[in-house]
């Protein structure tokens, strides 16, 4: 799997200039727009870029020629998945540097109360790759793109029916609006890993129905 890991980490490499501009644009959002947006918009690009390397493996009959190496389609699934997760952490991570060197810069304080919010883009991220994931390998690089605009837009239509058939005045269930900060976080986390490993077993049953 070290093998795979590295293939991929090669590929990233290869498009290194494009996530070094969009740092650089990140670095310029810091100082320009909140802090937040900054997060999310650097963790969805590692995100997208580890993803997309798939579209790689596709190209060309790279899927038989992977498989003629000693890995199995169960190892390359937990490579892909493991990669992309970690991805998602090294995204994180830079953002949260820039987000802090920027805040530092214009004279702010970190505070505590920010810790919450900016911990919950990683299970965010994380359930963003687990239904990407499938998808890709399901559909590949183009038809991937109709479907998760298909799904976004689905979700999109249930959440405003579901605003407008639920009676006037209700609100969210009381016990939503109890809960901490840090126990949403939890939930989030929870929600997060059951989406994952759900759509790992979903990735495994695509790649071993698959013929090359």
């Amino acid at each position: 799997m070290r093998g795979l890991l590295q293939k991929d980490l090669c590929l990233l490499v290869q498009r290194s200039r494009i996530l070094l501009v969009m740092i650089g644009v990140g670095i310029l959002m810091g100082f320009s727009a909140d802090g937040s947006f900054v997060i999310g918009y650097l963790t969805m690009l590692c995100a997208i870029l580890a993803i997309s390397t798939i579209s790689y493996d596709e190209f060309d009959n790279g899927y038989p020629f992977l498989l003629t190496l000693p890995i199995t389609k169960k190892v390359y699934v937990y490579s892909k998945y493991a990669f992309c997760l970690l991805a998602d952490l090294v995204g994180w991570g830079i953002s949260i540097l820039i987000y802090a060197g920027c805040t530092i810069a214009r004279g702010n304080l970190l505070t505590v109360e920010a810790l919450p919010e900016t911990l919950a883009f990683i299970p965010v991220f994380v359930l963003l790759t687990a239904i990407m994931l499938p998808l890709q390998l399901k559909f590949g690089a183009e038809k991937s793109r109709v479907a998760i605009a298909l799904i976004g837009g689905g979700i999109f239509v249930l959440i405003y029916a579901g605003s407008k058939l639920l009676p006037e005045g209700s609100n969210m269930p009381e016990f939503l609006w109890k809960m901490s900060d840090f126990s949403v976080l939890l939930l989030l986390i929870l929600i997060s890993l059951a989406a994952a490993l759900l759509s790992y077993l979903c990735s495994l049953h695509i790649m071993e129905h698959k013929e090359y």
